[in-house]
């Protein structure tokens, strides 16, 4: 009996002492709970992550780092001085341009680019030059730069409309109040999944009228280096491991 007590009491250490190691091996994500599908999916009430390509990439990353992925969601307003202080090891979809303390922060090789292109309902031809969109009414988010397009609108505002969510875009294209929407090729992805019979009137053309590289921001005095995490990305790149991911998130439409 004395023998049988003094296994149980080793074996209970050492699921102690595995499970402190455990949770010390952690990679700390932070999530930015105003990124919109399918970078982000939270759960109902809001709380929690439950899904979506930062959940993917973020376990992805860990596993490769023999680390537990352990994600964190920040308000907006509190991105910049959590990675800086140290509160998350890395924030990723993220890029210099977007960070005022970026300077002061690591900076990963790219993961994925966030790209815009122009929607509009089904057309015969597609949009595959800037010069296409030359006499549309175009609209926009509220508050984005689009320094390729304002030469459309300098002279004729009225070919220029904007609203503050991609889901307002749509709308305005639907009810013909503009010929073109510049939408995120992701959120839109998401949303067609979300309402495949609506997507089934529009067309997403070819052209690129933004190309936005993202990255992984890494806090200063984090255990884990760019340098380490820039291995695992080119890993996860030559393997098409990531290739496959961001597939799972493109719309394919219906013919």
């Amino acid at each position: 009996m004395a023998i049988t007590n003094k296994l149980w009491l080793l074996a209970g250490l050492a699921a102690a002492w595995c499970g402190e190691a455990w949770a010390a091996g952690s990679l700390r994500i932070g999530v930015a709970d105003t990124d919109a599908a399918p970078v982000v999916m939270l759960s109902p009430d809001g709380e929690h992550l439950r899904g979506g390509l930062s959940k993917d990439l973020g376990e992805m990353l860990a596993a490769e780092l023999g680390l537990r992925p352990e994600f964190i969601l920040i308000a907006r307003k509190r991105v910049e001085p959590s990675i800086e202080s140290g509160r998350v090891d890395i924030i990723c979809n993220a890029n210099p341009d977007w960070f005022g303390n970026a300077a002061r922060l690591g900076w990963t090789h790219e993961i994925y680019p966030q790209l815009e292109r122009p929607l509009t309902l089904k057309l015969p031809t597609e949009l595959r030059q800037v010069g296409d969109l030359a006499g549309k009414r175009i609209v926009t988010i509220r508050g984005y730069n689009y320094p390729t397009l304002e030469r459309f609108w300098r002279g004729n505002p009225a070919l220029h409309n904007e609203e503050a969510r991609m889901e307002l875009l749509i709308k305005s294209v639907q009810k013909r109040l503009s010929d073109v929407a510049i939408v995120s090729e992701l959120e839109f992805a998401a949303w067609a999944r979300a309402w495949p019979r609506d997507a089934a009137q529009f067309k997403l053309h070819p052209l690129v009228v933004t190309f936005m590289p993202t990255m992984c921001a890494v806090a200063p005095h984090s255990d884990i280096k760019v340098a380490q995490l820039n291995q695992v990305i080119d890993r996860l790149q030559k393997s098409g491991r990531i290739k496959a991911v961001l597939k799972t998130y493109q719309w394919q439409p219906q013919e």
